[in-house]
């Protein structure tokens, strides 16, 4: 889980106000979505793969918990970096850590 956070955040890092302006409002072409989405089903992936690695992971349906686990990461860590105020990275992605792992192993409704 960590890797993904830690993933996320890197692709932010760089130029931050920048990617914001560039995500929001610049022209996207089909091979930049396609690197997008592959980038996102590889993270996609990697989650799905947690119950056979790591058994307090809880959830029923891996995939619908992967989506989004990858997308509720992304999200936070482009509002947060991209904000005028600093955010702290390593704080940053050790609430992240573990709000998502809360996330994946909390029981499910009803067991």
């Amino acid at each position: 889980m960590r890797g993904v956070v830690r993933t996320s955040i890197g692709n932010h890092l760089c130029d931050p106000q920048l990617l914001r302006v560039l995500a929001e409002q610049a022209p996207r072409s089909p091979e930049l979505l396609e690197a997008v989405a592959r980038n996102k089903r590889e993270r996609v992936a990697c989650i799905r793969e947690l119950p056979g690695i790591h058994p307090e992971v809880r959830v029923e349906d891996t995939y619908a918990a992967a989506r989004p686990f990858v997308s509720t990461a992304e999200f936070l860590v482009h509002q947060l970096i991209a904000e005028p105020n600093p955010v702290d990275i390593t704080r940053l992605e050790n609430e992240l850590v573990a709000m998502l792992t809360r996330y994946l192993t909390t029981a499910p409704p009803g067991s």
